[in-house]
């Protein structure tokens, strides 16, 4: 019924993968390795359904460290928790080293030395630390599980329990994701993040994971997406026909295409040959993928153009929720939400340093005036007529309104 961790130290891919990776989810590169995965995640379920069974018994998590001593948190229980400078907000009144033991997988496309492999550890460590090896969680990087959709259809039947990953791919299963997607419609990263964690807004997305056999645990992101050329943009005109590759997503493809330019889908893995070779012009990443891929060594400008966010979810799967005591429950939830705020900062802290080492390379970063980026966003007036024709009125004026609310 849940998952065994004792098989899965050895599938975490070497440092040298995880670069070669990207830091955006790359469901077109590994199609060799589909049905390998497919039968690991069926094995690791068999193995636990026999070990597990009832839900009991416990197993070692992958990575995980040992908990450390136990630290009063008030009155009540005595309660450890990892060396983190953002903690949980626990109730100091609970044991959680007491209940049923578990040990769930824990999967994404991502690179483990990135930001959704640092939200991953910090999940790991605190509930490792804070139930005594209770719950444990044995971590899968680089979509050594599957791909993005892959980890979807697992999460929902229950074979994967946390699923992390790009909403871009997610609105696959869950379309009205797609409204987050409006283009030039946060100014940076935090005015995502407040839109998204909106009690109005998270509620609605949380109701629409749900309809798909997904617990919502909240929203991350790698920052804002950038565009690098080797032509500099300073205005709407330099972007005309410019052959950038763009992500085998439909409405990023029109975002560009109504800037003018010549949207190439590409697995991520051919990009930079295809940057080296000439194939295309251009490219659109969040700093950290630009910086851990060296696709500066390839591009003359890296332009600010915060079109869009890096935006991801954190998830469970309901089956494996709707097992939970209510305890646990909220524990879950609890350190997801903490794991999603430590992301943020180190997000934040990762990005001005990564800022400038591209700059010392001398790849030049050019900083779009205002009033250029509102034209940019005033060429993609057909692309939100596109997604009210689709998901409604109501969708999308909420996440405009709720934007503007945080500008």
């Amino acid at each position: 019924r849940y998952w065994n961790s004792e098989k899965g130290s050895d599938k975490i891919e070497s440092s040298e993968q995880a670069a070669a990776s990207g830091g955006e989810p790359n469901q077109e590169g590994r199609i060799q390795m589909n049905t390998t995965k497919k039968l690991i995640s069926l094995t690791l379920a068999a193995a636990m359904s026999l070990s597990l069974a009832a839900c009991g018994g416990g197993g070692t998590s992958a990575g995980s460290t040992p908990p450390p001593s136990g630290s009063s948190t008030g009155s009540g229980a005595v309660q450890s928790v990892a060396d983190y400078d953002i903690q949980p907000e626990l109730d100091s009144s609970v044991d959680y080293t007491q209940g049923d033991s578990y040990s769930f997988i824990i999967a994404t496309d991502g690179a483990e030395d990135r930001v959704d492999g640092l939200l991953v550890h910090y999940m790991a460590d605190q509930l490792n630390a804070i139930t005594g090896g209770r719950i444990q969680l044995q971590m899968y990087f680089n979509g050594s599980m599957g791909t993005d959709t892959e980890l979807c259809e697992s999460t929902q039947a229950g074979d994967v329990a946390f699923f992390l990953g790009s909403t871009a791919f997610t609105a696959n299963f869950v379309p009205e994701l797609n409204a987050i997607d409006l283009p030039f419609l946060y100014q940076d990263a935090q005015q995502f993040r407040d839109t998204m964690d909106d009690e109005t807004v998270f509620r609605f997305y949380e109701e629409k994971y749900q309809d798909k056999g997904f617990e919502l645990i909240g929203f991350f992101d790698q920052g804002m997406r950038q565009m690098t050329s080797n032509i500099k943009v300073q205005s709407p005109d330099d972007m005309q026909g410019q052959k950038i590759r763009v992500m085998e997503n439909q409405l990023h493809i029109s975002i560009w295409q109504a800037l003018g330019a010549n949207p190439t889908p590409m697995a991520f893995s051919e990009v930079y040959m295809a940057l080296q070779q000439g194939t295309i012009d251009a490219q659109e990443n969040p700093f950290e993928v630009i910086y851990a891929n060296r696709l500066y060594e390839q591009q003359d400008y890296v332009i600010l153009t915060n079109h869009l966010p890096a935006s991801h979810n954190l998830l469970i799967s309901q089956v494996v929720y709707n097992g939970l005591s209510d305890t646990d429950k909220e524990l879950i939830m609890a350190v997801g939400k903490a794991a999603i705020q430590y992301s943020r900062e180190q997000c934040d802290a990762r990005l001005s340093e990564r800022m400038d080492l591209v700059a010392q390379t001398g790849t030049e970063i050019v900083e779009l005036p205002a009033d250029v980026l509102e034209q940019l966003r005033d060429k993609c007036s057909g692309v939100y007529d596109e997604v009210r024709a689709t998901y409604g009125d109501e969708l999308v004026d909420m996440q405009i309104s709720t934007a503007e609310k945080y500008a």
